[in-house]
């Protein structure tokens, strides 16, 4: 009895298993970033609307008693931040591994049908240059950014540390008063340490993922 009738069958389970499973992908893989977006926005609208309340309870005015409201809300506000720059990372963790998968399952349908290699556009290797394209090689950091997960990181991340400088710029009114400008300086000293620490904890969280990535189907050098 000849092994080729049961060898179809088995690929033709195979590819309905795995068409089911690239279908899940991609719907899963939207919902991340979908996710990502929805919640990035939702920490943008707590940016806006806390400025709109500042506004509207300083008349004119700044007393202490409006610097410390100011206090509590920036604190608030930085609370949501990290925990939003928290989340963003790990959902770019997720859309990894997601994409690794579907380009795995890509490479799957190329190999049965080598033919159709020529008119696939989407990558079939899943290493840096699968996930990042050419970017890679100009700009690890760059190249990782460009997922919207990713890029939306580094946009709170940003925002944070300009909360950050606020928050400082606040507590310096608070405890010292005195001269504003002063408090405007430790505000810009804050803003640059919090853009590097943020922005730091972006890199290295990337940087991490990239070096953690588990290649089975690597690009052929000289590509």
């Amino acid at each position: 009895m000849s092994s080729a009738p049961r060898r179809t069958e088995d690929l033709e389970l195979r590819f309905r298993i795995l068409s089911a499973e690239y279908s899940h992908l991609t719907s899963l893989l939207s919902s991340t970033w979908s996710t990502s977006a929805a919640r990035t926005n939702l920490f943008f609208v707590a940016v806006s609307a806390a400025g709109v309340a500042l506004a509207l309870l300083s008349n004119g005015q700044v007393t202490r008693t409006f610097l410390i409201l100011t206090l509590s809300i920036l604190l608030l506000i930085l609370v949501m931040g990290l925990v939003a720059l928290s989340r963003m990372l790990h959902a770019n963790r997720e859309s990894i591994r997601q994409l690794q998968s579907i380009i795995r399952i890509r490479r799957f349908f190329v190999e049965l049908d080598p033919g159709s290699a020529a008119y696939i556009t989407l990558p079939t290797h899943d290493d840096r240059l699968g996930l990042f394209g050419l970017h890679d090689a100009r700009s690890s950091f760059g190249a990782m950014t460009q997922l919207p997960a990713a890029s939306m990181a580094t946009l709170v991340a940003l925002v944070d540390a300009f909360v950050t400088a606020a928050l400082v710029g606040t507590v310096w009114m608070l405890v010292f008063g005195g001269d504003p400008m002063n408090a405007v300086i430790a505000a810009g000293i804050s803003l640059g340490l919090a853009t590097v620490a943020y922005q730091g904890w972006v890199y290295r969280d990337l940087m991490q993922l990239r070096r953690a990535l588990e290649v089975r189907f690597p690009t052929p050098k000289g590509r």
